[in-house]
């Protein structure tokens, strides 16, 4: 069959119309939601700013030197890949300096300064982690502490949806031959 021949049909059944365009954005409209879908990981694994999470009640916390604002305010001010810490004391009157993936346990509880060069405990974030909910309030990353050493799980997320997303089409291609 010639090109030719498919010019008679179509001259017989009609080119391209009203229900051809209906038909096309008919398909065209799932395609659009599957992209949107794609593209929303990037939202929901964003990071936000975070703290370890102190091991009690903090009754104030100091940052750069100023100590009038809460931890939560505070996480507002730290800048991502610096090494600042924030300096609280507990209920208990324990001092901790709390950095992004690990706290510090301070020996002498004497003075909530932000410089200290006496002795101090380093210990992993065992109780979890407090993040900046002022953008965001609740990630993938925020709800399943997705930070530290546990990155890694949030960036294979995305190579992982398009391994299925390939996946998917090999074998429903294959399927729909038969």
């Amino acid at each position: 069959m010639g090109v030719l021949n498919l010019e008679l049909i179509f001259d017989h059944m009609g080119h391209f119309g009203r229900l051809q365009i209906f038909l096309y954005f008919i398909c065209a409209y799932q395609n659009v939601s599957c992209g949107i879908h794609y593209v929303s990981t990037i939202f929901m694994l964003i990071t936000p700013e975070y703290t370890c999470k102190p091991p009690g009640e903090v009754k104030r916390a100091v940052f750069q030197n100023v100590s009038h604002w809460r931890l939560e305010e505070i996480l507002t001010l730290l800048s991502p890949g610096q090494k600042d810490h924030i300096s609280v004391e507990l209920q208990d009157g324990e001092i901790w300096e709390l950095t992004r993936c690990s706290r510090i346990w301070r020996e002498n509880m004497l003075h909530l300064d932000y410089e200290y060069d006496g002795y101090e405990h380093n210990i992993s974030c065992s109780d979890g982690y407090v993040y900046d909910q002022s953008k965001w309030e609740n990630t993938a990353v925020t709800m399943w502490d997705l930070v530290c050493d546990q990155k890694w799980y949030a960036d294979m997320i995305q190579p992982f949806i398009m391994l299925g997303v390939l996946l998917g089409a090999i074998i429903f291609a294959y399927l729909s031959d038969r």
